[in-house]
């Protein structure tokens, strides 16, 4: 007997594709799409979409449907850009010049290596286990160029009679910095420019409703999170100078 034929229906496209070929061309777009995304200078962006375009076979005026579908989008985030671009030319020039760049920022790799780093209650004085967790991440850290934030944090009604520090925003920032001088000693090697200082207070406890010291402990901490920024990023902007 003979095979049934597979052809495709009438009207349909010559070409099927499978449904790996469809996830794969799917993921690509996306891929695409994130790239565009990053993109803040019209011109660069129109750039982009008019090789794409020359790469599809495409003219502004109109293409194949799924082209249409492509073109669409490119043309969306053409004009989102260009209005971007609109809205952050300030009237007054400021500081750094007229236009006002809006980054999107990224968090990083919080490390715990070891277990949080903890403070006694009112105290910004590093323990020895806080040491040695200190030193696990630096061999970690250590070499590369990524940012490193250093947030200092505290524990609600931590701070009794007499103590040395006026407030929780002290307390927290002085934990941080004991943090960021030892990362930074001889000891341990990591280069100083590459931390970023941040005090938190009372505001992001970890331990919620709770009011011994014991069960405070986890409030009292220095979190030390690696930023995907790096620190060429910011010496070049310092060499490009104002716009």
């Amino acid at each position: 007997m003979g095979k049934k034929c597979k052809c495709p229906p009438a009207g349909a496209p010559e070409w099927v594709l499978t449904y790996g070929d469809m996830m794969s061309l799917l993921l690509t777009f996306f891929i695409l799409l994130a790239a565009l995304s990053e993109i803040r200078k019209p011109e660069q962006l129109k750039s982009i979409a008019d090789e794409i375009r020359k790469a599809f076979g495409m003219s502004k005026g109109g293409g194949d449907s799924y082209q249409v579908s492509l073109f669409s989008v490119l043309q969306t985030l053409e004009q989102q850009t260009e209005q971007r671009h609109e809205l952050a030319n300030a009237d007054d020039p400021g500081i750094e010049g007229r236009d006002l760049e809006v980054t999107r920022i990224r968090e990083g790799m919080l490390f715990t290596q070891g277990g949080l780093i903890t403070f006694e209650p009112g105290s910004a004085d590093l323990s020895d286990t806080a040491k040695r967790n200190l030193k696990v991440i630096a061999d970690l850290v250590r070499g590369y160029t990524n940012k490193i934030e250093v947030r200092g944090h505290a524990a609600t009604m931590e701070l009794g009679p007499g103590s040395r520090f006026v407030d929780l925003w002290t307390l927290s920032f002085t934990r941080a910095k004991a943090v960021m001088d030892y990362l930074t000693s001889t000891e341990l090697g990591v280069r100083p420019e590459r931390v970023r200082l941040v005090a938190n207070a009372d505001y992001e406890p970890l331990a919620s409703r709770v009011y011994t010291p014991a069960t405070q402990e986890p409030n009292r901490r220095v979190e030390i999170l690696v930023m995907e920024a790096l620190v060429e990023d910011f010496n070049q902007s310092q060499k490009d100078g104002p716009k």
